[in-house]
């Protein structure tokens, strides 16, 4: 739909008057922009006899991260056609099919904020180990993937208020602050980490 497209195309249709893409696309984007970075560090690692010593870690960051990268980018695309999904089950006035549109949204929504987790715990590895000559990268990836969770996040919250299925939603409500309180400790060790050695 937009992964395919132009950057300009997408940053068009983001500005423009249209429901979609909007946040949840856009939090896609953000990681996806922050994975692509780190990968970045991780090229600039390997192969380089300074930190053979640290090659075949880096080795698994960047296997890892280019899987990232590809669910973030798929996350651009999933988001809106969610969106669309939703609009469409609150025109039934079916509340079966509403709950279920929400969760679904939801899903795809929690995904990303799991995802963003996950790459900031390689962020935090490569701010200890990559490449010193590109910390600033590691420390501009940090906070994309900070503000993809957070991005993420909003929409996660939003599905879960309009769902019936309180079990459900009060589960996953606390679920998404765990994985908040996690990211904030892993992105300040990584920008801690990033100040540190840029001294």
């Amino acid at each position: 739909m937009y992964v395919n497209k132009s950057l300009k195309k997408y940053i068009d249709e983001l500005a423009a008057k249209k429901p979609v893409p909007g946040g949840g696309s856009a939090a896609g984007l953000a990681g996806a922009i922050g994975t692509a970075l780190l990968e970045m560090v991780c090229n600039f690692t390997i192969g380089n006899d300074k930190y053979k010593s640290v090659e075949k870690t880096v080795k698994k960051h960047l296997f890892s991260l280019t899987k990232a990268r590809k669910i973030f980018l798929a996350l651009i695309d999933d988001d809106t056609e969610i969106y669309s999904k939703i609009r469409d089950a609150f025109r039934t006035k079916d509340k079966k099919i509403i709950e279920r549109a929400l969760k679904d949204g939801y899903y795809v929504s929690n995904r990303a904020c799991r995802l963003s987790k996950g790459t900031m715990e390689t962020a935090l590895g490569l701010a200890e180990k990559g490449n010193p000559n590109l910390i600033t990268d590691v420390g501009c990836a940090a906070e994309l993937l900070q503000a993809a969770f957070n991005s993420a996040a909003f929409n996660c919250k939003i599905n879960l208020k309009g769902m019936k299925d309180r079990p459900f939603v009060e589960k996953e409500i606390m679920g998404v602050e765990r994985i908040r309180k996690e990211i904030r400790i892993l992105y300040k060790r990584t920008i801690d980490k990033t100040q540190g050695r840029m001294r």
